[in-house]
């Protein structure tokens, strides 16, 4: 249930704000079982390794999982800081390297019913997170039902995260298309993730991008690839991430590399002023 999508350019309720924290990446895909949930989380921690105040922020509101990547036990969900069940001092949750987690709704809310989700809830959660740390990572859920396109529309950058199987890079499309229509105007960038070669990875990126500047006329960034790795697949099974875990396997070395392509530049007084104009024009 989706309360307050469709109001997306009207007047009144909050005014916008100069924000004084850091960058919102919202990472999405289009299909699941492209691995976009540990990718978060991995980038999430190198993030951290580098200095930065990283958040990561599991917008899923039925099937999350990354809690269960990192083996935390929380006191609430996503679902209670859009509520104002519990603060957000009480719902982030200590991770590895200095990352913080607001885990995502696992199946079903205490009162046996689906978890609403109210998209100008979800702008005034990110305000709270905005003022708390040097980037938000949010992990949208994949496809591209409505919460997707309302936590997407709020960043100021997308990580797209697909395999170079034709239906992942299809689905991949489609998200893009979804959001730019809707009113995304920020910069985008592709992850290929589980490739067999760089090449495979820069043909899939190739193919998306041709796709994005033809048909939307939109330039995508190669953010870069992670390898088909043993390495994660063991990691998963141990709930420890992969770069603390196997911090020197290919897989973990890929993540360093996507990251510094990422990081956000260190400016003074945050993000440009007039960002939140825009998000709140969007969700209100």
């Amino acid at each position: 249930m989706v309360k307050g999508w469709r109001q997306r350019r009207g007047g009144g309720g909050e005014t916008a704000r100069t924000p004084t924290g850091g960058e919102v990446l919202a990472i999405v895909s289009g299909k699941g079982g492209v691995g976009k949930t540990n990718l978060a989380v991995n980038l999430g921690i190198q993030l951290s390794r580098y200095g930065s105040r990283v958040v990561l922020l599991d917008a899923d509101f039925g099937l999350a999982n990354a809690d269960i990547l990192l083996n935390l036990s929380p006191l609430g969900d996503v679902s209670d800081l859009l509520d104002g069940r519990y603060s957000l001092d009480d719902l982030l949750v200590d991770g590895p390297e200095g990352l913080r987690v607001v885990c995502g709704v696992s199946g079903f809310t205490r009162n046996g019913d689906p978890c609403d989700f109210d998209a100008s809830a979800c702008l005034r959660a990110l305000r709270r997170l905005d003022g708390a740390c040097d980037v938000v990572l949010i992990d949208c859920p994949a496809g591209v039902a409505p919460p997707v396109a309302a936590c997407a529309l709020s960043a100021d950058r997308l990580i797209v995260v697909t395999t170079p199987e034709p239906t992942a890079l299809a689905d991949a499309y489609a998200t893009l298309k979804m959001l730019y229509r809707g009113g995304f105007c920020g910069r985008a960038g592709v992850i290929v993730n589980m490739v067999r070669s760089r090449d495979e990875a820069r043909s899939a990126w190739g193919r998306l991008q041709r796709a994005a500047e033809r048909f939307l006329g939109l330039s995508l960034e190669d953010l870069g690839q992670v390898p088909l790795d043993r390495h994660v697949v063991k990691a998963v099974r141990e709930r420890v991430p992969v770069v603390v875990r196997y911090p020197h396997c290919s897989a973990s070395s890929c993540i360093s590399d996507i990251c510094r392509r990422i990081a956000p530049p260190a400016v003074a007084g945050g993000r440009p002023a007039g960002l939140w104009t825009r998000v709140a024009s969007v969700f209100l």
